[in-house]
């Protein structure tokens, strides 16, 4: 889980006067006692040694109830490990000048799974002289750990992850391990993107990157190449990461033509009708209880009818198989029974998309069970 709580914060004083130990204090809008949070290690070199105190004239009006987690951070006791906490990370403005200013970034997990995020530009501040000299040593292996930091956030995060390949199972939908390791792959998607961001605008971010993301295999291959004084190509370094560079080589192509499947194909022109007319509907439909349902239903079908695929071409588990593909084409059945409920001008085609759907569902278990 990813807290940005910058909107939230009134003022703050950073204390790592002390080597090795990092003293924060933050004020919230609430304007009740500060959060006081003291964490082992040390700010990067420019703040390191330094007391600094901010306010944010930027936060948001009042508010009566703050986010559980601040409560809990007001309440409990959580395990805390810092991560970068600097005042000379970059941004690039986002309008004519794309002048590149320097900004107050505060970063540190809450019991691992919950990374806390506080990001401040153009405000008030006052830096003290720093009372220790951090060596560049120092820095480099600060940043090591906080890179382990971000790391064990990302594993704990994918590691408890439950998308709709794994939370749909049922006694009626046996599991096979394709639903896992999708399961797997979706998760690391899901929190690449705030990795992205982080490490993406530096120079030589996507290993950072891959290294959290522990896309190992990456890696060794980024390795070899430099070890045969091969520059990285373009290609690696601008590439945008997918599902499929979440998975190992093997997996990665059975993936691939799991994809080129004709009933795959054909859930893809479902899916970008649930897109269209669902998702981007009309206000009326998107946000109702029936379209919630009907989503939530539909992810599972096709999360579970793309590991059945992956399961008929491994062509070891025909019973598990069959079993599998019966209950898709049940469930296609009652996701039509699910869509006569919705207020969408558009359910028809949706239900004729099913129909075909499950007609070909049907065929591929008459065709491939003789």
């Amino acid at each position: 889980m990813l807290a940005r709580l910058a909107p939230l914060v009134t003022r703050g004083i950073i204390d790592n006067t002390e080597q090795g130990l990092i003293s924060l204090r933050l004020w919230f809008v609430d304007e009740k006692e500060p959060v006081h949070i003291r964490m082992k290690g040390d700010c990067l070199h420019d703040i390191a040694g330094c007391r600094v105190e901010f306010s944010n004239p930027f936060s948001a009006a009042k508010v009566h109830a703050l986010p559980d987690l601040v409560q809990a951070m007001r309440h409990s006791t959580l395990d805390y490990v810092a991560g970068d906490i600097t005042f000379s990370r970059r941004l690039q403005e986002n309008n004519n000048r794309a002048a590149v200013n320097n900004y107050l970034y505060i970063e540190f997990f809450a019991d691992t799974r919950s990374r806390v995020l506080i990001e401040l530009t153009e405000i008030p501040y006052d830096i003290s002289l720093p009372q220790w000299y951090q060596s560049p040593a120092d820095d480099m292996v600060q940043r090591q750990l906080n890179m382990e930091a971000l790391r064990a956030h990302v594993r704990a995060n994918v590691n408890s992850y439950r998308g709709p390949a794994v939370s749909t199972l049922t006694k009626d939908m046996p599991s096979c391990h394709w639903d896992f390791i999708l399961n797997r792959a979706e998760a690391c998607m899901a929190i690449y993107p705030t990795i992205h961001e982080k490490y993406g605008p530096e120079p030589g971010g996507y290993i950072s990157a891959a290294y959290v993301m522990d896309r190992t295999a990456f890696l060794d291959k980024l390795a070899d190449e430099d070890e045969a004084d091969m520059p990285p190509s373009e290609d690696v370094i601008e590439h945008d990461w997918e599902v499929a560079d979440f998975l190992e080589p093997e997996q990665a192509e059975s993936l691939a033509r799991a994809m080129r499947h004709s009933m795959f194909r054909e859930a893809s022109k479902m899916t970008a009708l649930v897109q269209k007319l669902i998702i981007e509907g009309q206000e009326k439909t998107r946000m109702s209880r029936e379209a919630e349902e009907y989503i939530n239903t539909y992810a599972g079908i096709i999360s579970h009818m793309l590991s059945t695929l992956l399961l008929l071409e491994s062509k070891e588990q025909d019973a598990l198989s069959a079993a599998r593909l019966q209950m898709l084409i049940k469930r296609l059945r009652a996701l039509n029974i699910c869509g006569q409920t919705l207020s969408s001008p558009g359910r028809e085609l949706l239900g004729s998309a099913a129909d075909s759907l499950r007609n070909g569902l049907e065929s591929l278990l008459s065709s491939h069970f003789r």
